[in-house]
């Protein structure tokens, strides 16, 4: 059986340099490997669900209590697609934690070392659960939630929810400081890993309807109606891209400070939004001179 992991480029965050740091800070130095095989579970069991429905995935990112995998942008999948990635994590160390138990009640894992991977499932799956974004509790309430609210509305929410925790997170890390006199670094590292995902997040549902236009193009692989519009060099590319029509191929003739300098077409000027920004400009497609704009230009 081949490995859900084989083939998918791995990128550590820069935060799980410090996860070992906090681990022993906290006592838990020994737990480090169990956490880690945890980590391991939990990521192949998304990587398997996103490859049994068919979702592509551009490279796994690890971070502390948990990792993440790049994949086509979450908000442009159905609903079902989402809720099945993100509940095979947390489904994944819920069976990995039952059979570190059942092992060691048959006496094939030493009690110690079961106790240590129960424990890391349980957290991993646990704080996985919580119904805020980007954690997978998080799309799954975005997902169940989609149908009644819209995907904008569900995925602020969950932006929304997943502030807050961090905030709670910071605020118990802080009480603990004054109270104990030690700060948990864990709780600081996931919130801040909470707070820098928030931006992604809303990235990805801003770039959803560009991303669904590309996605709906006819590939040029034969002869198809073809339209032509005239647009000037500084339009944002969202503007531009309304007179698209996904069922034709889409020119358009770009104009700099009122000469023709090139043409473009939809499916680049589409990948320049996505690249750059929905609000970039039509030249950031790199609109392609032809001999008259090069005559109006000598």
């Amino acid at each position: 059986m081949r490995s859900p992991l084989r083939g998918t480029p791995i990128r550590a965050h820069p935060l799980m340099l410090l996860f070992p740091l906090a681990m022993a800070a906290l006592g838990a130095g020994g737990d480090i490997a169990a956490l880690a095989a945890a980590l391991a579970v939990h990521e192949s069991f998304h990587l398997a669900a996103a490859r049994l429905l068919r979702v592509g995935v551009r490279q796994l990112r690890l971070m502390p209590f948990g990792g993440a995998i790049d994949m086509e942008n979450p908000y442009v999948l159905s609903p079902g697609q989402q809720l099945g990635v993100a509940a095979a994590g947390p489904f994944g160390n819920l069976a990995a934690l039952v059979s570190a138990a059942a092992l060691a009640h048959w006496g094939v894992l030493p009690p110690r070392t079961a106790v240590a991977l129960v424990r890391s499932n349980l957290v991993l799956m646990l704080f996985n659960l919580l119904p805020a974004l980007p954690l997978d509790g998080g799309r799954m309430l975005a997902a169940l939630l989609s149908h009644r609210l819209g995907r904008d509305r569900a995925a602020g929410l969950g932006i929304a929810l997943g502030r807050i925790l961090a905030a709670a997170l910071l605020a118990l890390a802080v009480w603990a400081w004054i109270v104990r006199g030690k700060l948990n670094l864990s709780l600081v590292l996931c919130a801040v890993f909470i707070l820098a995902a928030a931006p992604e997040e809303r990235r990805a549902l801003s770039n959803l309807e560009i991303e669904t236009m590309l996605n709906a193009l006819t590939p040029p692989g034969g002869p198809i109606p073809a339209r032509i519009c005239a647009v000037s060099a500084g339009c944002p590319a969202r503007v531009a891209l309304r007179a698209a029509d996904p069922r034709a191929l889409t020119l358009y003739a770009v104009y700099d400070g009122g000469r023709f300098s090139g043409f473009t077409d939809d499916r680049r000027l589409l990948e320049a939004a996505l690249a750059r920004s929905p609000n970039a400009p039509v030249a950031a497609a790199d609109p392609r001179r032809s001999p008259l704009a090069q005559a109006n230009t000598a």
